[in-house]
This record gives structure tokens, C-alpha cells and sequence, in this order.
């Protein structure tokens, strides 16, 4: 049983695509309207398929073909059968393969991709929808529904299907397939006899994979668990539905779902959602939207008119209308980031790690469907908090993931956090380390230490300098680890080189990125790093035009340490950050420590794989004005002080 979607698409396919014109072809894509492409257009010449990700698999009996085996088989032509939301994502993704090579892409309204991007303009019908539009709405009617997934709620994640990508992972111990892969097609074949729901899912499982009862209850428990997890309210429907409930309308709830009402009341009650009549369920009343279900909440509710509120325009929308309901429609929080300035960070979707980060990513940014409204496609960012989740958040967990990769079994061994860079970094260290039970890593310190204490003391090392110093070091009884390693920012090694010649030891480095200056001692100092670039020369990549700003964020609230006193007090440098400019710094922090805790409850363990650097380099681009209206004026005042080089307002020329 085809959707309405796919069969829209079928009918689009056919209209716009001439086999005669067009010739031979791979498809792009491997979703649910590609499928019915291939399934249903078995008239046209499709050599294959193309899907970046999915590179020699087989989709619908068709190869999964990569670049060069396109080349081989002289397939000119692409068709991109996916959202058209996602149609200018995909061809960027292929694009400089595609002109090098003169292989033309098109979409499935027979749309050359090339002209279409440059005609492209950040505008749609729906930056000019409101809240306010949205009340009257629901003034004008007496009966209201509305859907919930997409609507009332958001997954922190990229997909639905998503979950069950997630769970891989976590169940693979306890059964002998592909949880995933098992879970789609036990649906997918139900869905072609009626309107399943969970339960059955699992049985139509344990009757067709070696599952035991006691598994089936085990994964089906583990789903909801993870369900919930990554479910989220978006507060404005939210207070929408406390206006309906103030204003005494009657209102309801009305979804396509394999989940039944009784579940579903459970996710509602769990974000104090009250005070609706009833919940009117896809799977209870074995039609959809789409067939009968309006019908059904006609029968019920026997009111005069009615406003359905939904995210789907053939479900909520047209659907609606067919049954007398009028309707108003809200975009789903990843179709407003595919409508945004921020839609380029969809061409990095590559595994259940990044399309966990651009669900959080959207759910976060989008969590108010109406947030662009009147903005031209770019949002706004008013919290430092939000700043700090969004932007840089993203770019920790990358960073530390790889970290943890290298220290996982060093449990003998001492990591020294750099102050003040090491502050924050330590702070997001602890919560993946507990949050993902690694209890193999090594005992880590935050370790005071700068550039001008060092070289202060290179200068006069029988000073009394060098002896403070030399006692905290002595304290620290570094001689007890195997290994030494040591956390610094972008660097070129200066601490790191003077702090093996105080102790006479060998150190490994850790850094975010390693320049060398031409020094053969600084340079010689064994250092690993995230980033591979050695200059910023070499590379045009964001994170590099920020340094400095990051440097403000990856800090500590203190300022730069001097030297000890010798009775072991520390004496820090004259504090140049202002009380504003601090407590904005505060909330940017937490916004980081937010995303390493909300990442990390939702991937249970340590990833084998995160996206590219490209991908967190593709989020930093996004706090310029290009992108973004940044409304946080404290931020642009930031300054780097490292009591050597000079102020630096970083902040202004960054975020210009």
C-alpha cells in the first residue's frame, strides 16, 4: 500500500522525467520515495543507485554505485528522488564530482540541479507564519486537534527510524540480528495489511526472526525507553494547548501511530500535557488520517468547526480538508534547519553519531516552529546559553570523543588539563566519562600553568619563582604515573616543551590543533591533535578565523595564572574581563556542559565514529551575521588576554 507521498511522487516522476530525453540514469537516494520509484517505475533505464552513505549495498535489487563505478558505466544522468527541501544538499554533497566530471543532476520535476542553485532564495510562504496567526486560528473554531509527533513533540534526532539505529548499539549483545534493519521491515510488511501497532510489530518479529518472547518484551521495553529519551515538547504548542484548555475549547489528539493512546498518554502526562478529551490513534482504529480517522473525530466530537494542527500537508493538511476540517499547518523542527541558513549541515548526514548531533542541533534551534518567522531563513540567537549548545557544544564532544579513543586504556597514566584552557574541557571530560561508564581512563588534574609562568622562570630558574613552582610539582608526585599527558588549545608546544625540561620527563600532548614555530625543542615535544592542519595557512576551515574567540570560551573564570607565592599561594594576572562578560561566559558554559550531557544520554557508549571536523567547522560558520542573528551583544566585547601578545577583541570581528 503505497503513501500518499509516494505516490505524489510516482505521478511527479512520470510527468517530468522523459526516458527518452533523459536515457539511462542512477537514482540518488534510498528512502521511502525512491523505493517506490524503483518499485513502480520499472519502464525507465535505472542502472543503479547512488547514496554516499550506502556505497556497495544493494537497495531494491539495484547496486548501490560509488563515483568511479558511475564513470565506469557512462551514466550521464542523476535523478535526485528525495524532499525537495533536501534536493540542493544532496547536489552539494556531488556537486564538484559532477562538474569535473560533466555528470548533470536533476530533481524529479526534471529541474537541472546546477540552475536550480543558483537561483536559489532564502524565502518561503511559511517565514511569514506566526504564533498570533496560529490563535486566531484556533478563536475561530470550536473543535480542535492536533497531531503530536512533529508537532507537539520532537525527536532529538534526525529521523524516527533513528531510535532504532540507536539501538543497535545498545541491544546488539542480546540478539543475533540487526535490530534495525528487523524492526523496518516487520512494520513495513504490517503496514501493507492495515494499521499495526507496537505490539503486534514485535509479534510479527518473534514469529519471523529467532527471537524468543522474553526478547521481544526486552527490545520492545528498550524502544519505548529510547522513544522517550529523545523526545522533546516544543514549548509554544505547548502554551497553545494551555490557551485552548483557558479558553474552554475542546480539543483532541489525532496521529498516525503504531504507538497506542495509552503509551501515547503516558509521553503527554510526562510534559504535563492535560486537559484534551481523547486520543484518536492510527493503530486503535485501523484507518489513517488520511482514510478515515477525521471522520471518526467528527463522530465524536459533533461540534460546528473544526481546526486540525499538524506538521504533514497531505496528512494534517489536505487530508483534513477532504473531511470538512480546516487546517493550519506548523514545519517539524529538521524541515525548518532544511529551510534555514543552517541547511548546508545536512551535507554531512553520515551514520546514527551525526544524525543524532543535527537532530539536537534542530530540536534545540527549532524548538519554536515559529522562530523564523519574518527572518528570511535565519534564526535568531538571543542566549548565550543556546550560543554555547548550538555552536560549540558540537565541537567538545567531537574533540573529546577523540580524545577519549586515544586514552581509553591508560588507566596508569596522569592527564594534565592546562589552565586556563583545560577548565571547561575538564568539566565536559567528567560528564562523557560517567555518563558512558569509563572507568579505564586515567586520573586526570587540572594543572596551573601558562606561557608567561614559564618563561618567567626559564629566566631565572634560582628564582624564587622557580622554586614555588618546582614545590607544586613536587606535590603533584608526577613520577607514580607510566604516563604523562598533557591538554592544551591550539599551541605550539611552549608549556608543554618548558614543563618536560622542570621535570626532566618525557610528556604526550594532546591539543584541539598543533602549530610549529621553528624552534627545534618546542617542535621536537610528541603531540597529538584533532585537528591535522599544522598552520592556518594550509586551511580555510572556521574554526581557525576563531581561535582566538575560542580561547575565551575554553577558559576558566580566573584569570591568567603568574607564580606561587612561597607559601603556596597562587598569584593570578590583573582580571580585564568585566562582571557582564563573565556571567555571559558562565551561561555559554553551561550551554556546552548541557550538550555533553544531552549527547551522551542519548548515545549510551563511547562512538567508534563522529562525523568529520568539517561537520563542527560547518557549525561555527554559523555564528557570523551570514547565517545568524546574534542578539548577544556581550559577546562581541570578548577579549583574549594572554598577557603577552596583547588585547585582542576577537568577538566583533569574529561574529561580524
Amino acid at each position: 500500500m503505497l503513501l500518499e507521498e509516494q505516490k505524489n511522487t510516482i505521478a511527479a516522476f512520470r510527468k517530468n522525467i522523459d526516458k527518452e530525453k533523459f536515457g539511462s540514469f542512477v537514482i540518488y537516494g534510498t528512502g521511502i520515495n525512491a523505493e517506490a520509484i524503483v518499485q513502480n517505475c520499472k519502464e525507465y533505464p535505472i542502472l543503479g543507485i547512488m547514496d554516499l552513505a550506502k556505497t556497495g549495498q544493494t537497495f531494491c535489487d539495484l547496486p548501490v554505485l560509488s563515483p568511479d563505478e558511475i564513470l565506469e558505466r557512462q551514466i550521464g544522468n542523476i535523478i535526485v528522488v528525495a524532499r525537495p527541501a533536501v534536493h540542493t544538499i544532496i547536489y552539494k554533497r556531488i556537486r564538484e564530482w559532477c562538474v569535473k566530471n560533466q555528470v548533470e543532476v536533476f530533481d524529479i520535476y526534471g529541474m537541472n540541479m546546477e540552475e536550480k542553485l543558483q537561483s536559489e532564495v532564502w524565502d518561503l510562504p511559511y517565514f511569514h507564519v506566526s504564533y498570533e496567526q496560529l490563535i486566531d486560528a484556533i478563536d475561530a473554531h470550536e473543535i480542535i486537534s492536533f497531531d503530536i509527533f512533529d508537532t507537539i513533540f520532537m525527536r532529538k534526532v534526525y529521523e524516527p527510524t533513528d531510535v532504532f539505529g540507536l539501538l543497535d548499539s545498545e541491544v546488539g549483545e542480546k540478539v543475533s540480528c540487526c535490530f534495525s534493519k528487523i524492526r523496518r521491515e516487520a512494520e513495513g510488511e504490517l503496514l501493507k495489511e492495515g494499521e499495526p501497532d507496537i505490539y503486534q510489530i514485535y509479534q510479527r518479529m518473534g514469529e519471523k526472526y529467532p527471537l524468543s518472547l522474553s526478547q521481544c518484551k526486552y527490545l520492545m521495553e528498550k524502544e519505548l525507553e529510547k522513544e522517550r529519551e529523545v523526545l522533546t515538547v516544543r514549548e509554544s504548542m505547548r502554551q497553545c494547548i494551555d490557551y485552548c484548555r483557558e479558553q474552554r475549547k475542546r480539543f483532541f489528539f489525532v496521529s498516525d501511530m503504531y504507538l497506542p493512546s495509552e503509551i501515547l498518554r503516558g509521553f503527554l502526562e510526562d510534559f504535563q500535557i492535560r486537559g484534551y478529551e481523547d486520543i484518536l490513534v492510527s493503530c486503535e482504529y485501523q484507518t489513517s488520517k488520511t482514510n478515515g480517522l477525521f471522520q471518526i473525530l467528527k463522530e465524536k466530537a459533533k461540534g460546528k468547526s473544526y481546526l486540525h494542527i499538524g506538521d504533514n500537508q497531505e496528512a494534517d493538511g489536505r487530508a483534513a480538508k477532504r473531511n470538512g476540517i480546516d487546517s493550519f499547518l506548523i514545519m517539524p523542527s529538521v524541515r525548518m534547519l532544511e529551510s534555514s541558513s543552517y541547511r548546508d549541515a545536512l551535507g554531512h548526514l553520515n551514520g546514527v553519531e551525526s544524525r543524532v548531533m543535527l537532530g539536537i542541533f534542530a530540536s534545540k534551534v527549532f524548538q519554536d516552529p515559529f522562530a523564523l518567522y519574518e527572518s528570511s531563513g535565519k534564526p535568531e540567537i538571543f542566549l548565550p546559553e543556546v550560543f554555547g549548545f548550538l555552536f560549540i557544544g558540537p565541537l567538545v564532544v567531537s574533540f573529546l570523543v577523540w580524545m577519549l579513543q586515544v586514552l581509553e586504556k591508560e588507566r596508569s597514566a596522569l592527564l594534565l588539563f592546562s589552565s586556563r584552557d583545560g577548565w571547561l574541557i575538564q568539566k565536559a571530560y567528567h560528564i562523557l566519562k560517567e555518563n558512558w561508564k569509563l572507568e579505564e581512563l586515567p586520573e586526570d588534574l587540572y594543572f596551573l600553568i601558562s606561557r608567561k609562568a614559564v618563561l618567567e622562570i626559564e629566566e631565572e630558574m634560582d628564582g624564587p619563582s622557580a622554586a614555588s613552582y618546582q614545590t607544586y610539582l613536587e606535590s603533584l608526585n608526577l613520577g607514580r604515573y607510566r604516563e604523562l599527558y598533557f591538554f592544551d588549545f591550539m599551541s605550539r608546544g611552549t608549556c608543554q616543551s618548558k614543563l618536560e625540561n622542570l621535570i626532566g620527563r618525557k610528556i604526550k600532548g594532546l591539543y584541539f590543533q598543533r602549530s610549529f614555530s621553528g624552534d627545534a625543542q618546542k617542535d621536537a615535544v610528541q603531540v597529538k591533535a584533532y585537528l591535522k592542519e599544522v598552520s592556518a595557512q594550509e586551511s580555510n576551515l572556521r574554526i581557525f578565523a576563531m581561535c582566538d574567540f575560542l580561547e575565551c570560551i575554553f577558559t576558566s573564570y580566573q584569570p591568567s595564572f603568574l607564580r606561587f607565592q612561597a607559601n603556596g599561594k597562587v598569584v593570578y594576572d590583573r582580571e580585564r574581563r568585566s562582571e557582564r562578560q563573565l556571567k555571559c561566559l558562565k551561561e555559554i558554559h553551561q550551554g556546552i556542559l548541557s550538550y555533553c550531557r544531552c549527547f551522551s544520554g542519548i548515545i549510551k557508549r563511547l562512538p567508534s565514529h563522529m562525523p568529520s571536523v568539517k561537520f563542527c567547522d560547518e557549525l561555527l560558520q554559523y555564528t557570523s551575521e551570514t547565517f545568524s542573528r546574534i542578539g548577544i551583544s556581550d559577546l562581541k566585547d570578548f577579549i583574549l588576554d594572554d598577557g603577552l601578545e596583547g588585547n585582542k577583541n576577537t568577538g566583533r570581528d569574529v561574529l561580524n
